[in-house]
C-alpha cells in the first residue's frame, strides 16, 4: 500500500480540519501553495547545490536483498519519483543501496531510505549553525496567536546541481537511479536545507516567524495581525515555489506545540506527549537506563528546581567503578524528578523589556539559581531554573564563598538574558552585601 492509498490526493477545500473562517478564506486564496500529495512538492527558486566529497574514488554498494512485497513497495516509490522528476535512472559509478523503515503512521516498513552512510564519511562537514531552541523561544515570548507551517517533503524542495547528482545514485534490484533533488540521509542535508529557508525569510525581512528545519512558525500579538502575517507567508512561498503539507499544518490557535515545548501567550511548558512518556519510565536497572532516563529528563532541567540536588544520588551511580545498587536514596530520586516534571511545571517566556531578578542559594553539593520577572500585577515569575553539583575543589569553599559562586555561576550561565540589562540579585545570604562596599578586597572573594 503506498502513502497515496492511505491518504489520497485532496484538494485544499478538501482537508477536514477544522479550520476558522478567516483562515479557510486565505487558504482558499492560495490554494496552489499546498501540495496535493506526497509527490507534489516545490522546487526552491536558487542556487543548485553542491555535495562536496573529500575523495574523488567513487562509493559503490551492491544493493540490499528484499522480499517481494518490500520490492514492489520500492518499484511502486521509485516510479512515482520518477514522475515526479524527484529522481532520474543513471550510470553513475556511485551507488549505495535503498531499504525500507517502518513508517509510524502506517504501521509497517514503507518509508523509502537510502543508506548513505559511506558516502557520509567521505561528504565534506557544513558548519550552518542549527537554530538554538531558547534563542527560539524567546521569540514568542510577547505572541497571542500562532500558526505551524509544514513543508511538504522539505529537503526535496532542493535542488542539487547537476555535477553532483550521481554522487546521489542509489541501486535497487531493478535498477540505479540518482537523486536530482536533496535526499534525506545525507549528512549535510540538514545544514543546507536550513540556511536556504532562513535566507529566504531573512531576505523578506520576517520578524513574525522562525523556522527550525522545515517547521515554520508563525506568531502575532492580535487575530488582525496574524492575518497579515499568514497572507505573507503564503506570497512568499509562492515566490519561492515552497509548497506547505495542510494536514500537518495548525492555524490560528492560542496554544501551539513546538520544539517539544507547549507555547501558550507568554508560557511555555513540557510537552504533554513527552512528559508522558517520562511518566511511565520504570526505575533503570543498569547505567545505560539510566543515562537513558537522566537524558530525557535533562532536556527540560530549566523547569526543574534545585536539579543538580535532585540528581545527585543518581550521579554518583555513573562514576566509574561504581557498582550499580539502586538505594532508597536513588528511588527517591528518581521519584521527585519524575513528579516535578508530570506536575506540568511552567515557566514564563523571557521579556526584554522587563527587569529580571535573580535568586541564588548554595549547599555542600551544589549551587543554584532561578531567573524572574514580573507580570502586569509584579508579581514575579520563574523565567528558569539552573543548577549544578560543586567541583571537587569548591566543596573546600566557606559558606559565604559558596553564596558568592552561586551568584557568579547564576551571571555566567543567564548572561544571554541580563546582558546590558538592568537587574536584582536576591540572595538569602546579609555577610555578600558588604561586598559592595569593600575597597580593596583580596583572596578568593574578590577573583
Amino acid at each position: 500500500t503506498t502513502e497515496d492509498q492511505v491518504n489520497p490526493p485532496q484538494s485544499v477545500t478538501e482537508n477536514k480540519c477544522e479550520l476558522r473562517k478567516e483562515v479557510k478564506d486565505i487558504i482558499k486564496n492560495f490554494d496552489s501553495v499546498f501540495s496535493k500529495d506526497k509527490y507534489d512538492v516545490g522546487a526552491l527558486r536558487v542556487e543548485p547545490q553542491r555535495i562536496v566529497l573529500n575523495s574523488d574514488l567513487p562509493v559503490s554498494l551492491r544493493p540490499y536483498r528484499t522480499s517481494p512485497v518490500e520490492e514492489q513497495e520500492i518499484k511502486s516509490q521509485v516510479e512515482k519519483l520518477l514522475q515526479a522528476g524527484l529522481i532520474k535512472e543513471s550510470n553513475s559509478p556511485y551507488s549505495s543501496p535503498v531499504t525500507l523503515a517502518f513508517k509510524r503512521d502506517e504501521g509497517k516498513k514503507t518509508r523509502l531510505c537510502i543508506d548513505f552512510r559511506k558516502l557520509n564519511a567521505l561528504c565534506k562537514s557544513d558548519s550552518e549553525p542549527l537554530p538554538l531552541m531558547d534563542s527560539l523561544l524567546d521569540k514568542l515570548s510577547k505572541a497571542k496567536i500562532f500558526s505551524s507551517l509544514d513543508l511538504a517533503s522539505g529537503y526535496w524542495h532542493v535542488p542539487i546541481h547537476p555535477k553532483d547528482t550521481e554522487k546521489l545514485a542509489f541501486c535497487t534490484n531493478f535498477g540505479l537511479y540518482e537523486w536530482c533533488r536533496l535526499p534525506f540521509g545525507i549528512k549535510v542535508a540538514p545544514a543546507i536545507f536550513n540556511r536556504l529557508i532562513r535566507r529566504i525569510l531573512t531576505k523578506y525581512k520576517i520578524d513574525f516567524a522562525c523556522n527550525y528545519f522545515d517547521d515554520i512558525i508563525v506568531y502575532s500579538s492580535s487575530e488582525l495581525e496574524h492575518w497579515k502575517h499568514l497572507k505573507t507567508i503564503f506570497e512568499i512561498c509562492e515566490k519561492e515555489n515552497i509548497k506547505l503539507k495542510l494536514s500537518k499544518c495548525v492555524f490560528a490557535q492560542t496554544k501551539i506545540s513546538f520544539l517539544g515545548y507547549e507555547i501558550e501567550q507568554g508560557k511555555v511548558s513540557p510537552n504533554n506527549a513527552n512528559i508522558e512518556t517520562i511518566k511511565n519510565l520504570q526505575p533503570p536497572t543498569n547505567v545505560k537506563e539510566l543515562q537513558r532516563f537522566l537524558g530525557s529528563v535533562n532536556v527540560y532541567n530549566k523547569f526543574i528546581p534545585q536539579y543538580a540536588k535532585l540528581r545527585y544520588p543518581l550521579n554518583q551511580l555513573l562514576k566509574k567503578d561504581v557498582k550499580f545498587n539502586w538505594t532508597n536514596e536513588c528511588q527517591d530520586a528518581f521519584d521527585k524528578l519524575k513528579e516535578t516534571l508530570t506536575t506540568k511545571p511552567v515557566l514564563n517566556l523571557y521579556n526584554p523589556d522587563v527587569t529580571c531578578h535573580v535568586f541564588v542559594d548554595a549547599s555542600q553539593k551544589s549551587v543554584g539559581a532561578v531567573l524572574k520577572q514580573p507580570d502586569a500585577s509584579d508579581i514575579l515569575h520563574p523565567i528558569a531554573y539552573h543548577s549544578r553539583t560543586l567541583r571537587d575543589y569548591e566543596k573546600n569553599y566557606a559558606i559565604t564563598e559558596l553564596e558568592c559562586l552561586a551568584i557568579v555561576d547564576a551571571l555566567d550561565k543567564f548572561y544571554y538574558y541580563l546582558h546590558g540589562q538592568k537587574f536584582v540579585i536576591h540572595t538569602d545570604h546579609a555577610a555578600l552585601v558588604w561586598l559592595k562596599n569593600v575597597k580593596n578586597l583580596r583572596g578568593r572573594l574578590f577573583r
